[in-house]
């Protein structure tokens, strides 16, 4: 009942539309009882039956009346509830999509990427057609099925009541239908998020797939997905082949037995019922099964819906980690960084503890260690991409959970080791961070960051569109484009997450140039495992066993001979520390 509820609150704000369309559904509810009423009590009891021809041409416009008014409300009812139906998907689609942008870097690493796109995409359409069509047409034969049951036990009560009897057990039949058929179509939904999943990975890793010749396994596998997915779907259709005939039977039976005991009772006398109103029995009786067949039909789509309603509405219950004061703050920073006595936990692993360091504005500082030790971690948390589980994370003598948060990312620019660009020109991508940027700004920060003599050579320049996730261009090219963004952006901190780790020699050379340029007057953190790359930092910051171990200049590590130095003795040898 609450997904009911919930779904019906999306509604709600198109209550006028709603109205006007229950409306026109009661019109053509009335356009589908009074032509058989006419028919039989009048056409039959007096036109054929007496004889009486003078009010069969009124009859005759009369009952052309009825159509036309049931086409028209046909056409409002159907227009009205396609419209309602997008603008509640409207609604639903772009809530579920701010929700995903507020969800953490925790929640997106823990959800695949195929899952979420199902849900927003699929799931979300699926809720469609049950708005769009399933509701229109239960809502009309409902307003029939009461008009005609009502009629019927005026007709005649002891013939209604041997009509209706066989409805409660169709209705439990159809009830228990409706349950199988909804958690089968919850496998569905997950099935298809599996496929989804699956072919987006596949695809973005088409390179790795055709470079180890893993062709021929990934194929196996995704045919054991759409394997999975198609028998899902065989289950549901077996259990509706097997309703759906039942519900026939049962209803074709019914109106059989009708037809014999309403003509039985005519021939012996036995009833004042008249053959114009057996016709009408019959005719609403018949009626009165198409809504019933009808509910075994559309509650196949509506389960569908369901499972898909629950499923969207299961992650917009997922709450943000990141929770933003009422009171935030809002304004400028200079860059004084403060880690105070942070812990942090993912999950039940332990990543950081008791990390203290106090960076000051406009210092360098470098963070290096082992793989796993909470580098890139503890760098995310002055963005807020995750909250600390114990301690404080402050800048400018502010908790950053006091901050706002747009304010704050706006203000800490971040050149990630995997860079990622948009499949759209370059110019977008370099002025991602400042919509409002010049050309002469864009093309500034592309110097800078000795990206720009390779783009005028491109034929169409700053036009150019890099393909998805940058397909078109180089890793060093890609790197320095992200520099060139994060130059333009103009933040008072900056992180710099392994930018050379992935890129040749000269790029590495023209992205070292660049980062110059990118480092003068703002406070840096800077990630590397190439040591030679942070040599000139004012700090180098070593962490080990989730902790900092070390910390002091390049030349004070080298001298302590401890976890530095046997890092930097392994990349560059023996011969090499000496000199140093």
């Amino acid at each position: 009942m609450n997904l009911y509820l919930r779904l019906l609150s999306y509604v709600l704000p198109y209550w006028k539309s709603v109205i006007i369309s229950i409306l026109a559904m009661l019109v053509v509810s009335v356009g589908n009882l009074v032509p058989t009423w006419v028919s039989g009590r009048i056409v039959i009891d007096r036109v054929i039956v007496q004889g009486d021809l003078r009010q069969l041409h009124w009859i005759l416009l009369f009952l052309i009346g009825i159509y036309l008014a049931k086409s028209i409300g046909v056409m409002i009812s159907e227009w009205l509830s396609h419209e309602i139906a997008e603008k509640v998907i409207y609604d639903i689609r772009t809530q579920v999509y701010s929700h995903l942008q507020k969800l953490s870097f925790r929640f997106h690493k823990d959800n695949s990427t195929g899952d979420l796109m199902t849900r927003t995409v699929d799931d979300i359409d699926a809720m469609r057609d049950m708005l769009a069509h399933s509701a229109h047409a239960i809502i009309v034969q409902t307003l029939t099925f009461i008009g005609i049951t009502i009629l019927l036990f005026v007709m005649n009560w002891r013939l209604a009541m041997l009509t209706l009897f066989p409805l409660p057990i169709l209705g439990y039949l159809i009830f228990q239908f409706g349950v199988r058929l909804r958690s089968i179509s919850r496998d569905v939904r997950a099935k298809l998020s599996d496929i989804n999943a699956r072919l987006q990975d596949n695809l973005s890793g088409i390179t790795e797939i055709k470079t180890f010749a893993r062709e021929s396994y990934e194929e196996r596998r995704f045919v054991k997905i759409c394997a999975d997915y198609r028998n899902s779907i065989i289950r549901g259709v077996r259990l509706w082949a097997y309703m759906s005939p039942a519900v026939q039977f049962a209803l074709g039976t019914s109106w059989t037995t009708i037809l014999w005991y309403g003509s039985w009772q005519i021939v012996h006398g036995s009833s004042n019922m008249t053959v114009g109103q057996l016709f009408i029995f019959l005719g609403y009786l018949w009626r009165l099964f198409i809504p019933i067949e009808m509910a075994s039909h559309e509650n196949e789509r509506l389960q569908k819906a369901l499972a898909a309603g629950e499923r969207i509405m299961g992650l917009l219950d997922t709450e943000p980690e990141i929770k933003v004061s009422p009171r935030a703050w809002v304004g400028k920073i200079r860059g004084n960084i403060r880690f105070q006595n942070v812990f942090f936990k993912y999950i039940d692993e332990e990543v950081l503890t008791d990390i203290n360091l106090q960076i000051s504005s406009g210092e360098t500082v470098a963070l290096v260690g082992p793989s796993g030790v909470g580098k890139t971690t503890l760098a995310g948390l002055v963005p807020r991409f995750y909250d600390v589980t114990v301690g404080q994370v402050c800048v400018d003598n502010i908790d950053v959970r006091e901050m706002q948060i747009d304010a704050l990312r706006r203000q800490v620019g971040v050149v990630p080791q995997e860079t990622f660009l948009f499949n759209t020109t370059i110019r977008d991508n370099i002025g991602y961070g400042k919509p409002s940027a010049t050309q002469v700004e864009i093309e500034s920060a592309a110097k800078a960051a000795n990206i720009f003599d390779f783009i005028m050579d491109l034929p169409n320049r700053f036009d150019t569109v890099v393909g998805e996730r940058g397909v078109k261009l180089s890793g060093g090219q890609k790197q320095r484009i992200s520099i060139a963004r994060a130059i333009l952006k103009d933040p008072p901190i900056l992180i710099l997450d392994e930018a050379t780790s992935s890129v040749d020699t000269e790029s590495e050379v023209l992205i070292q140039e660049c980062l110059e340029n990118l480092l003068r007057e703002r406070t840096t953190l800077t990630i590397a495992h190439r040591l030679a790359t942070i040599k000139h930092a004012d700090r180098i910051i070593v962490l080990d066993d989730r902790k900092i171990v070390e910390f002091g200049t390049h030349g004070e590590l080298l001298s302590n001979s401890g976890l530095y130095a046997r890092l930097y003795q392994a990349q560059f040898g023996e011969q090499q520390l000496i000199t140093i």
